[in-house]
């Protein structure tokens, strides 16, 4: 090991510690998180599968990730804040001036029923005849043939707190919830261990297109670095392991019933 002779070291010291702490920061990444969503985002706010694939990418770069959880409402200004790189789960039409990142998780949204309750849904179009407890900010997200329902249906309405979609479709409050398959799932899993609460059997309907989602950076470097990073972790295996290592349900592996409408 080599070591700066005592005398030489001494006058080096300040310039030490000043540039310490601005190396550290230039290798910490702040992306925004919307709420607790698990499995994508624990109630921790610092783990779950959108937050460690994110982690793991930024890793394969030498760069550190700190979680920052913003609510769902204020998201959409989060990049403007002087302490945010990045915010995540987001399209790229909510900020037209970042730079993207490639996609690095799919989210796929479903139409929830009852087993039991008879109802058939062949179309969004369809959800217009029901009560339907969607997902906060759903008229943004699923396209405008669902804006439309929903702007038109008096009987349409976002949760704030999605355990409530699970809770209100079981008691037979609504008729219909619109969410992701996995978050719903996770809902079930909470309702179970944490409220001792038994959910019901249900039907899924695929009526939505899988929802591709990318981060939005401030800069460019930021965004090619991640991107690397996440091919990286696509090519060793460690993207698959954390899918696995979350359980993410498919439409072959799900416990649920499953239909999708005609075509």
């Amino acid at each position: 090991m080599r070591i700066l002779p005592t005398l030489l070291l001494f006058p080096l010291l300040p310039l030490i510690l000043l540039t310490a702490p601005a190396r550290a920061a230039d290798t910490t990444v702040r992306i925004a998180f919307g709420e607790s969503l698990e499995p994508y985002i624990n109630h921790d706010g610092q783990s779950g599968l959108e937050v460690d694939i994110i982690r793991a990418a930024l890793s394969e770069r030498g760069l550190f990730l700190k979680p920052l959880t913003v609510s769902q409402p204020r998201l959409g200004k989060a990049l403007l804040q002087t302490d945010v790189d990045g915010v995540a789960t987001v399209l790229p039409e909510s900020y037209p001036k970042a730079a993207f990142s490639d996609v690095y998780i799919h989210y796929e949204d479903v139409a929830i029923v009852l087993a039991d309750s008879h109802i058939r849904l062949d179309s969004i179009a369809d959800l217009a005849r029901y009560r339907v407890l969607a997902f906060p900010m759903a008229r943004q997200y699923l396209g405008p043939e669902f804006a439309a329902m929903a702007n038109a249906n008096p009987r349409y309405a976002e949760a704030a707190n999605q355990i409530d979609q699970n809770r209100l479709l079981y008691r037979g409050a609504i008729d219909v919830v619109v969410a992701d398959r996995n978050i719903f799932a996770g809902m079930d899993q909470k309702l179970r261990q944490t409220y001792l609460e038994s959910p019901a059997l249900v039907k899924e309907y695929h009526l939505f297109v899988r929802i591709p989602y990318r981060i939005a950076f401030k800069n460019d470097r930021l965004r090619n670095e991640f991107n690397q990073g996440l091919q990286a972790i696509q090519r060793n295996g460690v993207y698959q392991k954390l899918t696995r290592r979350f359980r993410l349900q498919s439409e072959s592996n799900s416990p649920m019933e499953t239909q999708a409408p005609p075509r």
